[in-house]
């Protein structure tokens, strides 16, 4: 299954990457975000676990740009071969 990614930032261990190739034949959403973090030299934690939904402060993700919450299913959506996942880090406030 081929997962086109877009993101605001550049992903630990997928430099210059805008897809992923991946054997396996279906695919949550959830999965997806999990096999991200196992492939950066860092695991970055896109879902803390047990969680129903990713922490809105952390992080925005869009399958073919639509936000994963309106999908019935949310990070158990599972993706088709060449969905789209758009990963953004959300803008943190300060002053």
């Amino acid at each position: 299954m081929r997962v086109n990614i877009k993101s605001n930032f550049v992903f630990p261990g997928l430099e210059n990457k805008e897809n992923l190739n991946l054997d396996r034949p279906t695919l949550t959403l959830r999965e997806f975000l999990e096999e991200l973090s196992m492939m950066a030299p860092i695991r970055i934690e896109y879902v803390r676990p047990g969680a129903k939904t990713l922490a809105p402060d952390e992080w925005e993700v869009d399958i073919n740009d639509i936000p994963y919450q309106q999908y019935s299913e949310g990070l158990e959506t599972f993706l088709k071969d060449g969905d789209t996942v758009t990963i953004r880090i959300s803008a943190l406030g300060g002053g």
